[in-house]
C-alpha cells in the first residue's frame, strides 16, 4: 500500500509540474507563471520585491558592489543585454524550508541573507541560446548577490532552470564564489520531455525532505548540488538507456542479419545510435518536433498501437532510409507495388499513412546527412533466397523476415 501511495504521489507531483509548465503558455505575468512551477515543486515564500525593469534592477543590485566584484560586474555588463524582464520571485531561507522553525525573523525580503536562496525569472529577447551563453548570464547574475540565485530563463517556447555551483560562506569579496552553473536547458511548455519533468521533480522539496534530511539551507544548498550534478545526471542518462537497450531486446523481433545466432543486440545499438542521432537533429530544429508526439502517430497512421510496427516502418524507416540517407530533390515514393528493388532512398508504406503526401511535405526540411548510419543495410544480391533483411524496409510482406516484429 506504501508502494502504491507513492507511486501515486509521484504521478500526482509529475502532473502537477507539467500542469504548471503549460502556464507559461498563458498571458498571466511572468513572476506569476514561475511562482506557479516553484510551488508545483513545493517552494513557497513570502519573502519577494518588486525590482522593476531590467534597468532599476541591476541600479538597485549592481550599484551595491565594490571591489573585484564591482569589477566582474563591469566586464560582464553585456551579458545582461538579453534580458527583456527580470523578476525576484521569491527568496527561500531556513524558515520555509523547515516550517517547524516558525517565522520569528520576519518575513521580508533580506538581500543581505547569505544562507538564503532567490528565485528569479527572466525573459530573454530571443528564442534560442547557447549552454554557454545562459551559463555565462546565469554567472553575471549571480554576482549581484552574496546568495545563489536560481534562476528560470523564458526564451520562445522553451524554459532553462539555472543553477550556480558556489561556496556560500565567503566573507572575502576578492574572491570568485561562483562555481560551475547547470542547466536544465530547453524544457518545452506544451510537451515537455520525459526526462525534463524526472529532474525536476528530484528538486521537489518534500522529497529531499524525507529522502535527503534537508532542514536548512546548507542541507538544501547540498542536495540541489547532488540533484544536478553533470556526473550524476550522465550516469542516469547512460542507466535509463542500458534499461531501455534491455526491454527494447526483449520485447523486439529481428531478423537474422546473417550471423546465425539470433542475437537482436546488434539490431538494438543501431537502432538507439539512429535514434540518439535524429534527437539530436530535432533539438537543432533539423527534424520536426511533431514527428515523436503520440498524436502526431495517431494522425498520421491509419493504425497504431504497441503491438503494431506501424510507427516504426512508416516513421522511422522513411525517416532513416529514404529522408536522411536522400538527397532532398530526390526524395518520393516508390512507384514499384511491392519495392523489392534495391533502391532504398524510395519511400515506403503508402497504405500505412493517412495522407503519404502531406507526410513527405513536412519532411522538405529536414536535411540530408551524408554517411553510413542511415544506409539501409538489407541485401538483395545474397545468395540467400530472397536476400538477406536486416532492416526488412520492403512494402513486399512476403519478403519480410517473420521473426521481424
Amino acid at each position: 500500500m506504501q508502494t502504491m501511495q507513492t507511486e501515486q504521489d509521484a504521478k500526482a507531483t509529475r502532473d502537477a509540474v507539467a500542469a504548471a509548465l503549460s502556464g507559461f503558455a498563458d498571458e498571466r505575468p511572468l513572476r506569476d507563471q514561475a511562482a506557479a512551477l516553484f510551488n508545483a515543486l513545493g517552494y513557497r515564500s513570502e519573502r519577494t520585491i518588486d525590482a522593476g525593469n531590467v534597468a532599476a534592477f541591476l541600479d538597485r543590485f549592481g550599484g551595491q558592489l565594490t571591489g573585484r566584484r564591482r569589477q566582474m560586474f563591469d566586464r560582464r555588463r553585456d551579458w545582461f543585454d538579453a534580458l527583456a524582464a527580470v523578476e525576484i520571485v521569491f527568496q527561500i531561507t531556513d524558515d520555509e524550508i523547515d516550517a517547524r522553525r516558525g517565522l520569528f525573523d520576519g518575513t521580508g525580503f533580506d538581500d543581505g541573507r547569505i544562507k538564503s536562496f532567490l528565485f528569479l525569472a527572466a525573459e530573454l529577447t530571443g528564442d534560442r541560446y547557447s549552454r554557454t551563453r545562459l551559463a555565462e548570464t546565469t554567472r553575471a547574475v549571480n554576482l549581484l548577490f552574496e546568495m545563489p540565485a536560481v534562476i528560470l530563463f523564458r526564451h520562445g517556447p522553451t524554459l532553462t532552470l539555472a543553477a550556480i555551483h558556489r561556496r556560500a560562506h565567503k566573507a572575502d569579496e576578492n574572491r570568485d564564489v561562483l562555481e560551475k552553473v547547470t542547466l536544465i536547458k530547453d524544457v518545452r511548455f506544451d510537451i515537455p520531455h520525459r526526462a525534463h519533468v524526472d529532474i525536476l521533480v528530484d528538486l521537489v522539496l518534500p522529497g529531499l525532505v524525507v529522502m535527503k534530511g534537508v532542514r536548512d539551507f546548507d542541507g538544501l544548498h547540498a542536495a540541489w548540488e547532488t540533484v544536478l550534478d553533470t556526473e550524476a545526471l550522465n550516469r542516469r542518462f547512460y542507466r535509463e538507456l542500458f534499461e531501455w537497450f534491455e526491454r527494447a531486446v526483449d520485447a523486439c523481433g529481428f531478423p537474422d542479419d546473417g550471423a546465425g545466432d539470433g542475437n537482436g543486440e546488434r539490431h538494438v545499438i543501431r537502432m538507439i545510435t539512429r535514434l540518439l542521432f535524429i534527437w539530436f537533429l530535432k533539438e537543432k530544429g533539423l527534424v520536426p518536433e511533431e514527428l515523436f508526439a503520440e498524436d502526431f502517430a495517431r494522425r498520421a497512421l491509419k493504425r497504431h498501437g504497441p503491438d503494431r510496427s506501424d510507427y516504426y516502418r512508416a516513421v522511422l524507416q522513411n525517416l532513416f532510409f529514404a529522408t536522411l540517407n536522400t538527397e532532398i530533390d530526390k526524395r518520393a515514393f516508390s512507384k514499384k507495388a511491392h519495392s523489392t528493388h534495391r533502391d532504398f532512398s524510395k519511400y515506403r508504406y503508402r497504405n500505412l499513412l493517412t495522407d503519404p503526401d502531406d507526410f513527405i511535405a513536412g519532411l522538405n526540411a529536414v536535411p540530408f546527412v551524408n554517411g553510413g548510419l542511415f544506409d539501409c543495410l538489407d541485401d538483395f544480391d545474397s545468395t540467400t533466397a530472397g536476400g538477406r533483411r536486416i532492416d526488412a524496409f520492403t512494402d513486399n510482406i512476403s519478403r519480410r523476415a517473420t521473426a521481424w516484429s
